[in-house]
């Protein structure tokens, strides 16, 4: 190949694999020295090639050995040649010498072809690592490619990622061609392929690089993000604070009418954001964290690290949630186990009367129906019903009878009260680690959230909001 045919070869493979022209070079040089040793030039020692990717001229090198006399052109190099290259050179010194590069011949250069296509590969893989390997923390827009068996494969440009089962939302569900921001959590080099790339839906980091792409505020550090806790796909809680008293940071991540927060809501597939303001004092920081129930009292026992909670009349399933999943979150968010009660009640008293434990629900779960007055409370209990479970395990006609309503109403609330007693077995047996023998009935006062680790978030951060 000449010059020219060399320079075209480089510059149309730069454009085609978007590589650097002097990477191109240099794997031409590589793949030319690979097929030199395949070739008539495996006689020679060590050969090495040049190209200028501008010009497209190519020199080739090959050691030879200083003799007195020359018995071997290919391998040897008379003393007086050898002293016209380096002067100080004796017999029996080895020494780099330029030949014609048309020495190669035609089957050298359908190798070197052969060879260059793998060193274009390994320029591209490399490529690609050098180039995401510094984006680790990043959050970027990935195109949805296919599903490997329950993983995700998604395009980043010219490279592939993983999105692993386990770091996709609970039910999420994606076509090909859909664009969805993902964060990425890793990059690794492999033997014979290119770098694996890892991504994730689900890390709570990715919930902050939104904000930070959302909102200004949060972007230029005035706002700052604190701590999080996310539930991914269903719920995310943020703590965020202000370094200039003029900015509020919850109406700053919220925006106009929502505007800010929808965006990332929409991107999350709908998962609800409370963004509370976070306090240096614990007591009003736990008050904060379990919003939206409204809070009468907070007792922080710091060598235990645990907050006991006396929530407002009607407030503790709120406080809870389902499946305890507000009650975690805000254990999450404090790094404290939460003690979470009703208002009025005794720790003694409710320790040493499980029934009454059992009409606090009743009421409070009356009150969710909008059953508020004492005398429906009091019907309930002259007829029998003394527990939530035992409306759940009622027939919806005496129900009917008993408030006189219609079945239909009577059917709904029915399901209502099993839903409630439901949530609860479920917040027992999976959030709070009480003994299955109790996750049957609502005999047990004091609900604890146990903390888990909150990611503190290192974006730059009060009223309380919410987006669901």
């Amino acid at each position: 190949m000449n010059a020219n045919e060399l320079k075209a070869l480089v510059q149309y493979y730069a454009k085609e694999r978007e590589l650097d022209l002097q990477v191109v070079a240099k794997a031409i040089e590589d793949s030319i020295v690979a097929a030199a040793r395949k070739s008539s030039l495996s006689q020679f020692k060590e050969p090495r090639a040049q190209l200028d990717p501008t010009t497209g001229v190519l020199h080739l090198w090959v050691k030879k050995t200083v003799v007195s006399t020359v018995t071997s052109a290919r391998t040897q190099i008379s003393l007086r040649d050898a002293k016209k290259i380096n002067k100080d050179v004796a017999v029996g010194d080895e020494i780099e010498v330029e030949v014609d590069p048309a020495v190669l011949g035609h089957l050298a250069i359908a190798n070197m072809k052969q060879f260059l296509i793998q060193k274009l590969r390994e320029a591209e893989r490399n490529k690609i690592y050098n180039e995401w390997h510094d984006r680790v923390g990043e959050v970027v827009t990935a195109t949805v490619q296919r599903y490997e068996h329950r993983d995700l494969i998604v395009q980043l440009g010219r490279a592939e990622a993983l999105l692993p089962a386990k770091e996709l939302p609970p039910n999420a569900r994606y076509r090909q061609g859909d664009k969805i921001k993902v964060l990425v959590t890793r990059v690794e080099k492999r033997d014979g392929h290119g770098p694996m790339i890892t991504v994730s839906r689900t890390h709570p980091e990715l919930v902050v690089k939104l904000f930070e792409q959302e909102v200004p505020e949060v972007a230029d550090g005035t706002v700052e993000i604190v701590k999080v806790a996310r539930d991914p796909g269903v719920r995310t809680k943020l703590a965020v604070q202000s370094k200039n008293p003029d900015v509020d940071p919850v109406g700053a991540c919220v925006g106009v009418g929502g505007s800010r927060v929808q965006m990332i809501v929409r991107e999350l597939e709908n998962e609800r954001i409370d963004i509370i303001p976070y306090s240096p004092k614990i007591e009003q920081f736990v008050a904060n964290a379990l919003v939206p129930a409204q809070i009468s009292s907070v007792k922080v026992l710091e060598n235990e690290r645990k907050a006991i909670v006396t929530v407002k009349e009607g407030q503790l399933a709120l406080a809870i949630g389902k499946s305890g999943q507000n009650a975690r979150l805000a254990a999450k968010l404090t790094g404290l186990a939460l003690d979470i009660h009703a208002e009025g009640e005794e720790k003694k008293l409710a320790k040493a009367d499980p029934k009454r434990i059992q009409r606090e629900y009743l009421a409070d779960f009356l009150s969710q129906e909008k059953l508020t007055d004492s005398q429906t409370v009091e019907m309930f209990l002259n007829a029998g019903y003394e527990s939530v479970e035992a409306i759940a395990n009622a027939d919806a006609h005496d129900i009917a009878k008993l408030l006189d309503r219609d079945v239909d109403w009577a059917e709904e609330f029915v399901d209502d009260a099993r839903a409630y007693v439901e949530q609860l077995r479920e917040m027992r047996k999976t959030t709070f680690g009480t003994d299955e023998t109790n996750a049957n009935a609502e005999t047990d006062r004091l609900q604890t959230a146990q903390p888990q680790e909150a990611t503190s978030a290192d974006a730059n951060a009060g009223g309380t909001q919410n987006a669901s």
